[in-house]
């Protein structure tokens, strides 16, 4: 089945394409000099190394990643059913063709699963039956005795301890223990303090007066 150009159809530029490289199948290199209208189509002169010129439509040219052209069929193949290359000297713009191999386009039919959406519908039941199983298996017993002993305890309380298998807890109770102590209550603490205060009170106090008379003077004495 024949594979045609992935941008067929759709026609480049004239910029794009001026001075464009060309590769065929073989990958022999060539590069497009010069475009032509030709009708509603557009064509392209390629010019390969040893100088041969071939005119192709522009819509088989498909562009590569790196900018370049690719066409579907080869540059030697033609000219060799022809009966032989064409040189540039002979090769004109006006008149000069190229046979190109016709594609088509074939139909292929394949089929694949759709899910519709139908399905089935399950019931499930459950069944019952008794089996009888024989097993051994350890049960454990716990014995607790209680042995008295009534001694007093000095010091830090005994604490929970193992004794092989056993496990032994003690068992602690305050009991009141009446004793006569003497106790030294309180102290009571006396202490002289002096502090000034100021009294005010009236005093009667005597004063003396001594009166003296002159008689030589004639005159009445003054208190001295």
């Amino acid at each position: 089945m024949a594979h045609f150009p992935d941008n067929a159809g759709a026609p480049a530029s004239s910029r794009q394409l001026a001075n464009a490289r060309v590769v065929d199948l073989n990958g022999t290199p060539a590069a497009i000099t010069s475009l032509q209208q030709d009708g509603d189509d557009m064509q392209a002169w390629i010019r390969l190394a040893d100088g041969m010129q071939v005119l192709v439509p522009v819509s088989l040219l498909a562009v590569q990643p790196d900018g370049s052209y690719r066409l579907p069929f080869q540059f030697r193949s033609a000219p060799a059913e022809a009966g032989g290359a064409v040189s540039s000297d002979q090769v004109q713009p006006q008149g000069t063709q190229m046979r190109f191999p016709v594609m088509e386009e074939e139909l292929q039919v394949d089929k694949r699963l759709v899910d519709t959406g139908r399905g089935v519908r399950l019931h499930k039941t459950v069944s019952e039956h008794t089996e009888r199983i024989e097993q051994r298996l350890m049960h454990d017993e716990l014995v607790v005795e209680h042995v008295p002993l009534g001694r007093v305890v000095s010091g830090e309380a005994p604490q929970t301890r193992y004794e092989g298998n056993t496990l032994v807890v003690p068992v602690l109770e305050e009991v009141l223990v009446v004793q006569k102590q003497l106790v030294l209550k309180e102290e009571v603490r006396i202490t002289r303090q002096q502090r000034p205060i100021d009294a005010s009170q009236e005093v009667s106090l005597r004063t003396e007066q001594v009166r003296v008379e002159r008689f030589d003077e004639g005159t009445s004495a003054r208190p001295h």
